[in-house]
Formats: structure tokens, C-alpha cells, sequence
């Protein structure tokens, strides 16, 4: 099954040519990615695309766990130019041509590979098809969408496995190449421009050079048929005359090569996004965009609680094998299907690249929108577009797990902001939307808005998440050695997980590599010093937090941390003077991920604690009301105002 000589399967280029039709290249190449076996590298040669192909592309590259090059062309090159191009990048034994409107399945490679190594004297490969020209071609296909074509293809490789037949030529839709091939051919011939015959020229010359073509029949791979000819409206008819008169004048024939056979592209594709529109005036139109996978159980509570807020509902499914999607649709979605590549960012933007609003607005499947926070939003959403191109900060409320752990973290994300072609996520892990927005210059301004998350709740699904988080960022590590954000995120689970020593290297050395304005840079300092502490190293801990209270004296939370140390160590005074210090801030509009209790009740609890200990009741009793002032009902703030009642 086309292995090397050492045993080991050959190293696969898979090389596909691009001009536009972005629609097709997200069913090629998520196909790709599920049914191509390893080792095998993806090389698309991008013939000038100007429908947000090249996004999506650089998406694909950042994701992709194997090598992925991306050829850029600033005009269309046409296809044997573009070909050749692949063709010299490629660095396999196995070279396959594939159009991006053709969708493998599954065995595919495999079954080409294994027919051309069954013979020296083939030389190249490919299958049967809906979209090729006899005798390739399969009359009367009976599925009705890519679904039900997979199960066709399956029933057909059982029905003709191991047949297979020679030919006099091949449709370059799908067509394996040996290396050997491409040294002694030397490539497509250019002289046919955007293309027509050059496949019909590379089977003389390969004829000519003592190889024979070969027909996998029991292999079948769809085609939806001259999709980038029909998209470029490029007069097909006439194209087909210029180059089959040159390729009639090259090889000395004066009447046509074999029978003219009219094909006709497939009738029933699925459902394609037609081009989003932006209005010119009126309210801009927003998308709400989702990634899931596997949330029969929360998305039900998510989708009702933003029911009516949005243009349109995107969600990006990554394998789920429960009623996740059959769910989204009775919600008016419409899911797609990505193949997971442990990649938060590329099942964002596959879910970007599928949105036809003018903004973006994302919900994980375990967030909420409560109420009050429903209007609030829908103010922030009537009001797109007064101030330009804009960004919006909403915060996140992630809730305790049930034990009561695992804080009430508020964490500030960017969760509205235009669809450009220059505005992406990245990072595997933790997404970040933010510095593409900040190299597209396009301004971020605060709202009141606050998503609930109930993430947190269930504990050992907590953990199953920290393992999967950390096994993303230390392959994503590789990649991005050094990277102060992936170092940030590592040191961030580890702490979670108490596993201090290893916590306090990653956050070292990310705060080794992040500058003074860097949104992680004062955290950075907040979790150092909490290892110091919990590694019992107090002096450690207060030089942390004043190294960190010099790059922002305003921070609550290095402030908290100190108050902490100190207390813990005799020093009640500083430790007053650090939490008093704390009640005089608020929180500020910039980036954070903090217990908003620090500026209020956390604190306020501490300092009733230090005064009962001097023996200062009627303080205590003061900020003891203040704590249930904010926090209505406190059972500890009860028992203290109770028991200082008592005589």
C-alpha cells in the first residue's frame, strides 16, 4: 500500500491550484485533512483569489498539524502554471494534482498509491468520478449531498474492490504522479494558459516516455465541475477550441484527439453560502458565530438566551456525535462541519469565513446571557455603526465549579467586532482576536455587558479540558518557541493545577519575553508571586509584587497578593495599608482577568477580620455590613454581625 523501501509509507504532496470559489475549498480541504493518510503536506497555490481565500488559507497553515504551503499569485496564472508551481515545492515521492472543487474520501490516497506501485510501468493514477471525462466517469450518481456521497463511495469501493483498468488518458481533476514522472516530463505545459488539454498533452508526453495511466475502479472521488471556470465567467466553449487547436498544431494532428463528451456539473450540490453583502445603510447586520462540539446538554440554555438578538446564527460543529447540531438547526443555524485540528482559532475563523454579517459576535455553547445583560446588549447592537468600524469589550462572569471552588473569575473579551479579511484569530488555545484587530487600526471601546459562563461548574470536566489545553499549547509551543502568550497559558494551567515549580518557570520566562503594555505583563507578576507564596518563599513574593506594582501602581490584584503575604506573616499593619489601599480603585477598562470581589466584598472581608483581631468591634462591625450591603444574604457576614450582637 505504497510503502518505501524501509517499510514506511511515501511522504504525499497534495498540490491544489485556487482561484476563488472559497465555497469548494472548504469542502476540499477538510476532506483532506479526515481521509489523506500520513505523511503528507498540502501545497495550494493561490492564483490571485479575491474571496477571502487567502485568510482562510493562512488559517488553515496556522492549524494544520503537517506542513502546509501557501504559493500566492497576484493574478490568475491559470492551472498548468499553477500546478508547476506545486509541483517544484513538493517535496514527496507522491505528487497528486487535485482541483479544490473535488472532495476525497475515504481510502483515497492510499488506493491511488497502491495501484501505481503495483506496476513499474504506471506511472500515474486516478479515480473514478461524478465529473470526468469515460472512462472515469460514473453516470447517474445517486446520493443528493456530500453525506449521502460518502456512504456512495463506500458501497462502491466494496462493490469493485480491486478492479482496475488502463487508459489512454486522465482527468487532471485528481491525478497521481510518481516522482519519477515528473523528472522525466518535466511538468504541464504551460503554452495551454487557464487550461483545457494540458492533461490530455501530459498523458502523450507520459505515453511518449513509456508510462502507462492507470483507473482505480473501485476508488471514487467527487467533483462538482468546472467551478472556477463558470465563477471567473470565463467563456469556457471558447477556450476549449483555442487549446485543443494548440494542442492539435503541437502534436501534428489534424483532427481532434477522441470524442468531444459533454459534461454537466453536479445538479444537486449542498447549500453554499452566497457572498456576504454589506448593507449601505441601516443598522449593520451581525452574525452570532459558534464553535461546539458535543453540547446537546448547555446549547439549548445559550441559543434561547440570545434567541432574537442576532442576523443570523453560524455555528461551527468539530465532531460532535450527539444531538449538538440536530439542536442548532431547530434554532434556525446554520451548521457547518469542521474537522478538528486542536485548533480553537481555525474553528473560529472557518466560522468567520461562513458569516454574511457586517460584525461578529461569538458565544461558547456553556455561556449565558442573562436577562438584564440581553438588553443591555441589544442597546450596544442598535448602535453599530454611529462611530465607525469599532471593537467591543464584554465581560465574562465564569461561575464557581460546585464545590465552590475555581473563583468567580471576570474575565474581559473582545466579543463584537467587524468581519474583514485582515481581522482573524490566532493561538491554538485561548483565541486571541486582538492583535489582528490591532494591526487592522480598528478601535476597541468598553461595554456594560457581562456573559455568563458555566464552565467551571463541573470540576472533572474542568480537568479533561486542562489536559486536552495543555497538550494544544505544548504542540503549539514547538511551533511558537518562546512565545510569552503560550508560555502565559502553560504557567496558567499548571497553577490550576498546583503544580507550582512547573507554574513558575512557564510564567518566568513569559514575563522574560513580554513588554511593560502587554495585557498579560501585569497577571504575569500576580501568579508569580502566588507560586513564591504557595512554594513558601514570602520574600520572593513581596519583591514579585513590588517589581509589579512599579509597572501599574493601580493594580488591585498585586495589591491583594501582597496584603495576603504580609498578613500571613506578622505584618498586620502592611497588610491593612495594602487592602485599604485597594478600596480607593475600581476596576479600570483594560484588558484583566480578575475576582471583581478584590475591589469590594473580598476585601472588605479581610479588613473586618485584622480589626477583630485588635479588638476593633465597631469597625468590624461596619465593614461587616458593608459586606452584606453587597453581597445581600452572606451567611458569613450573618454569623459575624450575629455573634458581635450577642452581649
Amino acid at each position: 500500500m505504497g510503502a518505501a523501501a524501509n517499510g514506511e509509507r511515501k511522504l504525499a504532496s497534495i498540490i491544489v491550484p485556487c482561484f476563488n470559489q472559497l465555497e469548494f475549498t472548504h469542502h476540499c480541504v477538510p476532506a483532506l485533512m479526515r481521509y489523506t493518510r500520513k505523511p503528507w503536506e498540502l501545497i495550494v497555490v493561490d492564483n490571485g483569489s479575491t474571496d477571502g481565500t487567502a485568510p482562510y488559507l493562512a488559517g488553515v497553515r496556522d492549524a494544520a498539524p503537517l506542513r502546509v504551503e501557501i504559493i500566492t499569485n497576484p493574478a490568475n496564472r491559470g492551472f498548468p502554471a499553477a500546478c508547476n508551481q506545486g509541483l517544484k515545492a513538493a517535496r514527496g515521492d507522491v505528487l497528486v494534482l487535485l482541483n479544490n472543487d473535488a472532495v476525497v474520501t475515504h481510502d483515497w490516497l492510499d488506493q491511488l498509491v497502491a495501484l501505481a506501485d503495483s506496476d513499474p510501468k504506471i506511472g500515474l493514477t486516478g479515480p473514478m468520478s461524478n465529473y470526468a471525462a469515460p472512462p472515469q466517469l460514473v453516470e447517474h450518481v445517486p446520493y443528493a449531498d456530500l453525506d449521502g456521497m460518502h456512504r456512495f463511495a463506500g458501497h462502491w469501493r466494496e462493490a469493485h474492490r480491486g478492479q482496475w483498468f488502463t487508459t489512454g488518458k486522465l482527468s487532471g481533476f485528481c491525478l497521481l504522479l510518481k516522482r519519477k514522472v515528473l523528472e522525466t516530463l518535466g511538468g504541464l505545459d504551460e503554452r495551454f494558459g487557464l487550461g483545457f488539454f494540458d492533461d490530455d498533452d501530459l498523458a502523450l508526453r507520459a505515453k511518449e516516455a513509456g508510462f502507462s495511466l492507470a483507473v482505480a475502479h473501485d476508488l471514487f472521488v467527487h467533483h462538482f465541475g468546472s467551478r472556477t471556470f463558470a465563477g471567473a465567467r470565463i467563456d469556457a466553449e471558447s477556450l476549449l477550441a483555442e487549446n485543443q487547436a494548440k494542442f492539435q498544431a503541437k502534436w501534428g494532428l489534424r483532427e481532434p484527439a477522441g470524442r468531444r463528451v459533454t459534461l454537466s456539473p453536479w445538479s444537486s450540490p449542498p447549500r453554499l453560502d452566497p457572498p456576504r453583502v454589506r448593507r449601505s445603510g441601516g443598522r449593520p447586520k451581525v452574525s452570532l458565530t459558534m464553535i461546539v462540539r458535543n453540547e446537546e446538554q448547555n446549547l439549548p440554555a445559550c441559543l434561547a438566551s440570545a434567541e432574537g438578538l442576532f442576523d443570523e446564527l453560524v455555528i461551527v460543529d468539530t465532531g460532535s456525535t450527539d444531538r449538538t447540531a440536530e439542536i442548532a438547526r431547530t434554532f434556525g443555524a446554520r451548521v457547518f462541519d469542521f474537522v478538528w485540528v486542536d485548533d480553537f482559532a481555525a474553528a473560529r475563523n472557518a466560522a468567520l469565513a461562513r458569516a454574511r454579517g457586517d460584525y461578529a459576535f461569538w458565544l461558547d455553547a456553556d455561556d449565558v446571557l442573562e436577562p438584564p445583560e440581553r438588553d443591555k446588549l441589544k442597546g450596544v447592537l442598535s448602535r453599530l455603526g454611529e462611530t465607525g468600524e469599532t471593537a467591543y469589550v464584554v465581560r465574562c462572569a465564569c461561575d464557581p465549579d460546585s464545590s465552590g471552588g475555581g473563583g468567580a473569575t471576570v474575565v474581559d473579551h473582545i466579543r463584537l467586532f467587524p468581519v474583514r479579511e485582515d481581522v482573524r484569530w490566532t493561538y491554538r488555545v485561548h483565541e486571541q482576536i486582538l492583535p489582528a484587530l490591532r494591526v487592522a487600526d480598528v478601535p476597541v471601546r468598553w461595554t456594560d455587558v457581562v456573559v455568563r459562563h458555566t464552565g467551571y461548574a463541573d470540576r472533572a470536566l474542568r480537568r479533561r479540558k486542562l489536559g486536552r489545553d495543555e497538550a494544544i499549547l505544548r504542540g503549539e509551543l514547538e511551533e511558537r518557541p518562546d512565545d510569552p502568550f503560550v508560555l502565559f497559558n502553560l504557567g496558567s494551567i499548571a497553577i490550576e493545577l498546583q503544580d507550582w515549580p512547573t507554574a513558575l518557570g512557564h510564567l518566568q520566562q513569559s514575563l522574560a519575553g513580554s513588554a511593560p503594555t502587554d495585557s498579560i505583563t501585569r497577571k504575569l507578576y500576580a501568579l508569580i508571586a502566588r507560586c513564591y507564596q504557595m512554594t513558601g518563599d514570602p520574600g520572593k513574593a513581596l519583591e514579585t509584587c513590588a517589581a509589579g506594582l512599579a509597572v501599574d501602581p493601580d493594580d488591585a490584584e498585586l495589591h491583594f497578593r501582597e496584603a495576603v503575604v504580609r498578613r500571613n506573616h506578622g505584618d498586620a499593619a502592611g497588610a491593612e495599608r495594602c487592602w485599604r489601599r485597594i478600596l480607593t480603585l475600581s476596576r479600570p477598562e483594560r484588558f484583566a482577568s480578575v475576582d471583581p470581589g478584590i475591589y469590594g466584598h473580598l476585601t472588605r472581608r479581610n479588613l473586618a477580620a485584622l480589626a477583630e483581631d485588635r479588638g476593633d468591634p465597631a469597625e468590624a462591625t461596619r465593614l461587616w455590613k458593608a459586606v452584606l450591603a453587597e453581597c445581600p444574604g452572606d451567611s458569613e457576614a450573618l454569623r459575624k454581625l450575629r455573634l458581635m450582637e450577642c452581649p
